[in-house]
């Protein structure tokens, strides 16, 4: 599915991430977030393995995924988008960490880059303009998508199994989807070790 292995989840700790417990969850976000911001959704519905989510408008910052052996390259392109929330914009603001850092990845079409991207709060109308032109700001409308969730430390192989489950269970439901992109998204720091939380996506086109 991506190059999403258990580094990429480390990265939350160049945040200073620590445990978050599920009693300190951020009102009206699944708890699956913790006390993260994460992108607002409504369930349209349920199936045994997965769920139709409608998502709001929502802002990304997003960069280019590095390739690189042992996630060395997926580090850089993390720290490419922690330094525009660290301050390095246009407003040399810094802004929270939130949740999912998320891959997309070209399922066809290989001379396109996969891409990494951060969620950005719902309270920023208008994100700073990043000052590393290898990032770019990305909205989204009302969108979506058909979603998988498992549990535990994900490697890359246990991405790709659950994208390919979902896509298979997509196919045989006769249920349309981008089949051109897909996406992983990861939600804990390292220091999560119960209540992991990880999923895959596909845009939903009915």
């Amino acid at each position: 599915m991506a190059c999403f292995c258990l580094l990429v989840l480390s990265l939350f700790s160049l945040c200073g991430a620590e445990v978050k417990a599920e009693e300190n969850a951020v009102e009206g976000l699944p708890p699956f977030c913790g006390s993260y911001e994460c992108p607002r959704y409504q369930v349209l519905k349920k199936y045994n393995t997965f769920e139709v989510r409608r998502y709001d408008s929502t802002f990304w910052v997003t960069t280019y995924l590095n390739s690189g052996s042992m996630g060395l390259g997926t580090m850089k392109s993390f720290r490419r988008l922690f330094k525009y929330i660290s301050g390095e914009n246009s407003q040399g603001i810094s802004i929270k960490m939130n949740v999912p850092v998320r891959i997309t990845v070209p399922l066809l079409d290989t001379n396109v880059n996969s891409t990494m991207s951060l969620f950005l709060p719902s309270a920023l109308m208008s994100p700073p303009t990043p000052n590393d032109p290898s990032i770019v700001l990305e909205s989204f409308p009302p969108t979506s998508y058909y979603v998988r969730s498992f549990g535990g430390y994900a490697m890359t192989s246990d991405y790709e199994k659950n994208s390919k489950a979902l896509s298979e269970e997509l196919t045989a439901l006769g249920l349309a989807y981008d089949t051109q992109t897909g996406m992983a998204a990861a939600y804990n720091d390292p220091l999560t070790f119960f209540g992991r939380h990880n999923e895959v996506w596909f845009r939903s086109l009915n």
